[in-house]
């Protein structure tokens, strides 16, 4: 990264007042302590571009959050800190950093002017609390480092960004019926009489952006000129395809996220495979899961993008790219899903 030390104007016109303001009382007075004082101002600009210059490979800045994602409104810790491994000289800087939830599309923006001490540098923790699920990241927007005199800065310094995952709120899975929490989806019995218990371990489907490459079963491509991709199932249990439906509200998007991580939990302790899908810009993204971290993968995914988008727009994209195929609408209220046949 290319760092360039420029000039600061207010400081060099700060610079010649306190040099013209020494200059006129020493011709006043020919005192040999203004003299002296003279000789050291006229000096001070380059001692003070030398402090900076030798300085400038070693200042930088970054960001510590926790590593572990959070809980919805839940407090927590995250440190600014400015390395300054110089032994003898000692900065001004100016730091804007933003905070920023990828999924719900909030940013906030914040400016600090700081000390930074020789070797020890500058720590700076801040309080932070989301209302929403979803990536957040914060931003060392930029980072400028002034030399003592304010004359000269230091722009483009090194920096590093960081971020953490906010959780949405969630319940353990209880031991009801999937039929009672989502309307429509028929009982264990009638998936029996319907010959539907029964499935092999893999299918085989249509690529759909996401998917691993590892999956893609090359032969079948090249037979029938698309990728198609090797699904694996779960042993005796019919795959269930889960539609996350989000829309243009952040509180609504929040508990969708929610109903669809207990859900998706649910069905896989009641050994049901699940097939997630959501918008993701335009296109109708696509994951499979068998178990709890699969899902909790394609959870991270889904709250690293933003999530703000059209009304129904998942319904019609998913009646476009996989039509007569049944799934779960995901709700939230009495219900946590309807089944769409």
């Amino acid at each position: 990264m290319g760092r360039k030390i420029g000039v600061s104007l207010s400081g060099i016109l700060r610079f010649c007042v306190i040099l013209a303001v020494t200059l006129y009382l020493w011709n006043f007075f020919r005192s040999y302590l203004l003299f002296l004082a003279l000789v050291l101002i006229a000096a001070s600009p380059l001692l003070s571009f030398l402090l900076l210059f030798t300085g400038r490979d070693r200042l930088w800045a970054e960001v510590l959050l926790p590593e572990r994602r959070v809980g919805r409104n839940t407090a927590f810790f995250f440190t600014l800190i400015v390395h300054n491994p110089h032994r003898m000289a000692a900065y001004t800087a100016d730091l804007v950093y933003s905070f920023h939830n990828v999924f719900t599309g909030y940013s906030e923006q914040r400016k600090q002017h700081i000390w930074i001490t020789p070797v020890v540098g500058k720590r700076i923790e801040q309080k932070l609390s989301s209302r929403y699920a979803g990536r957040i990241e914060v931003r060392i927007e930029a980072f400028e480092v002034f030399d003592l005199l304010h004359m000269f800065v230091l722009r483009d310094c090194g920096r590093k960004d960081s971020h953490t995952l906010v959780w949405p709120a969630f319940a353990e899975p209880s031991e009801e019926e999937v039929s009672s929490l989502v309307e429509g989806f028929p009982r264990e019995e009638e998936m029996k009489r319907r010959g539907t218990d029964y499935h092999p371990d893999y299918e085989v489907r249509e690529y759909i952006p996401g998917d691993e490459l590892k999956n893609i079963h090359w032969k079948l491509s090249a037979k029938q000129g698309r990728m198609m991709v090797r699904e694996r199932l779960a042993s005796g249990r019919e795959k269930i395809n889960l539609l996350l439906p989000l829309g243009g509200d952040k509180q609504e998007n929040d508990e969708l996220v929610a109903s669809l991580y207990a859900l998706g939990r649910l069905l896989l302790h009641r050994g049901y495979p699940v097939q997630l899908y959501w918008e993701a810009g335009k296109e109708l993204r696509g994951s499979f899961a068998a178990e709890d971290g699969e899902l909790e993968g394609a959870l991270v995914e889904i709250l690293s993008e933003n999530g703000l988008h059209q009304e129904s727009r998942a319904q019609e994209q998913m009646a476009l790219r996989h039509p007569g195929e049944s799934y779960i609408l995901i709700r939230t209220g009495a219900y946590r899903g309807a089944y769409i046949r």
